[in-house]
């Protein structure tokens, strides 16, 4: 049974405000083995005053807001489907809360989980009592195992979440379950500790599995309004406001309010980011990241963190397969093909000049911050090497589309590609070049035989996860690797148990793809942030994917 709170919803609004503390944490264990004694005190229920005074006026100083500028507003209000975008991230960190996080290494922090025990037989989850959702619901066993089916349900997500039995999962009780193992995954513990697998309340659930006009969640801000009748929070292509989540059953925040503003046009963001209307601006563009970097913001400094994915080219040996339809081979199923292409692009150039000191030269499939790193190298630019290869080809001097989101990084990158391509006969077309939404549905199709991506789409740092779109059973048309004896390399290190042999199987995976030319690195993934210099907890505040979690912002 759930214990509902919804009749106090009107007091509660007015104790949005109240009090201020740092965002709390819980205790750690090991996320390969985690022990089920490494248990944190269970949580009391506590419902909000009946009576609450009204929020202090913004202008006296104690009501505490942060403005943050953010790229293209998000497009869904479900986790489990495509919250990737900047602004997407920032709402789901502060709205909700997965049942662990864990670091690159695999150390786990419980936060809604109270225990974990998991094995090759079952993942045995005990649940924190008195967990609320911000519409006065507490969470139970049930929200946890329907949040599961649904991001099973997920086509860019089901392979990942494939070795969970969740039709013979047992719930015990309220706040115990136990879901039987088809398979062992290693990366599943990482998995689930990620922000696109926040736990849903069932009881707002639709027709469609869940009804996805609002976000509800149990972290400790939400979207100001009930997501009912009021709906002033969200404000379609210009911002969405945060306030504080009544019900949070953890320490309160120390922010009272978050305004997240959309930009589509960075140039604007910047500008805002000077004039002084904004404490932090999320920023991709080089010019203003150096800019930044040379202090020609006063009172703004340049905050960057390196991720543990990296840039390539992408190309699909395959195209097709989309529902139900047959795949056929691509131009680049010939590997010659792909040999060619690869060494006629000057790389460390490329990545010089357009990313003007921003980004770093790929050496691997991951950054370095991975615990499978080992430094593959990058293509030796050769022209007359790649010619010598292109004759050896099967390709006929079809013009081939590059497709992918047309940010200034990923536009120069696709200029420079076609130039040198251009210099021993491949012809490539950049009309693909442009807004997401108008490629999704190319590459929903697998219709795309190249683009400019990245591998992981922030599902986590295990190398499965971060890996996890090479696998030979992605949706990727990509990505996904098509060698049978890669394929079971992937599968093998998703499902062993010791740490050393993973490493030696996914260092062996990731040197088969080199050796194929699947795809070419380009650059180490980062992000970085134009910030206030008040703000000297900002940095701390990217959690281990480079997300931004203002739950951790204390100044």
């Amino acid at each position: 049974m759930k214990i509902t709170l919804r009749l106090l919803a009107l007091a509660l609004c007015l104790a949005l405000c109240l009090g201020l503390a740092a965002c709390g944490g819980s205790p750690s264990g090991d996320a390969a083995e985690p022990a089920a004694d490494a248990a944190a005190p269970a949580a009391e229920a506590e419902a909000a005053p009946a009576e609450a005074e009204a929020a202090p006026a913004a202008d006296d100083g104690s009501y505490k807001v942060f403005v943050y500028g953010t790229d293209a507003n998000s497009t869904t209000f479900d986790p489990a489907s495509d919250l990737q975008t900047n602004s997407g991230s920032f709402l789901v960190h502060a709205v909700g809360e997965s049942l662990w996080t864990c670091d690159p290494d695999g150390n786990m922090t419980l936060k809604i989980a109270n225990a974990v025990d998991y094995t090759a037989e079952a993942l045995d989850i005990t649940l924190n009592q008195g967990v609320m959702f911000s519409n006065g619901d507490e969470l139970t066993a049930d929200d946890v195992l329907f949040t599961f089916k649904h991001v099973a349900a997920q086509l860019r997500t089901a392979a990942m979440y494939a070795c969970m039995d969740l039709e013979n999962a047992e719930i015990v009780d309220d706040y115990h379950l136990v879901i039987p193992m088809n398979y062992y995954d290693a990366a599943l513990i990482d998995l689930l500790g990620n922000a696109s697998c926040l736990i849903l309340d069932a009881d707002v659930a639709g027709a469609d599995g869940y009804a996805y006009d609002w976000i509800i969640g149990t972290g400790p801000y939400m979207l100001k309004g009930d997501g009912v009748t009021d709906k002033s929070g969200w404000e379609e292509s210009v911002q969405y406001t945060l306030v504080r989540n009544p019900y949070y059953w953890g320490e309160e925040p120390y922010y009272d309010e978050f305004d997240v503003k959309f930009y589509s046009e960075e140039s604007t963001r910047y500008a805002d980011l000077q004039a002084g209307n904004l404490d932090a601006a999320y920023l991709t563009e080089a010019t203003y990241i150096n800019n930044l970097s040379r202090g020609a913001v006063p009172g703004t400094e340049l905050v960057t963190a390196q991720e543990n994915s990296v840039f390539f080219f992408e190309m699909a040996q395959a195209l097709g397969g989309a529902s139900g339809e047959p795949e056929v081979e691509g131009p680049f199923a010939d590997i010659n093909l792909r040999k060619a292409l690869a060494h006629c692009l000057d790389i460390p150039t490329m990545v010089e000049a357009l990313g003007e000191g921003v980004y770093e030269v790929a050496s691997d499939l991951v950054g370095t911050g991975s615990w499978i790193y080992q430094g593959l190298g990058t293509y030796e630019y050769d022209p007359e090497l790649a010619a010598e290869y292109l004759a050896q080809s099967s390709y006929n001097g079809e013009t081939i589309t590059i497709y992918c989101e047309g940010t200034a990084w990923n536009a120069a990158l696709c200029e420079a590609a076609q130039s040198y391509a251009a210099a021993i006969g491949i012809s490539l077309d950049l009309s693909g070049v442009t807004d997401f939404a108008t490629i999704l549905p190319s590459l929903i199709a697998n219709e795309v035989p190249m683009s400019v991506g990245q591998a992981s789409n922030g599902s986590g740092n295990d190398p499965a996860n971060l890996l996890q779109q090479f696998g030979p059973s992605s949706d990727n048309s990509l990505l996904r690797v098509r060698d049978e004896a890669l394929g079971d390399l992937f599968n093998q290190g998703s499902q062993e148990t010791d740490h050393d042999a993973r490493l030696a199987i996914y260092q062996q995976f990731t040197q088969g793809i080199y050796d194929n030319y699947f795809v070419i690195p380009i650059a180490v993934g980062s992000v970085s942030f134009g910030v206030n210099t008040a703000h000297t907890s900002f940095a701390s505040a990217i959690d281990t994917s480079n997300r931004v979690d203002p739950c951790l912002l204390t100044d």
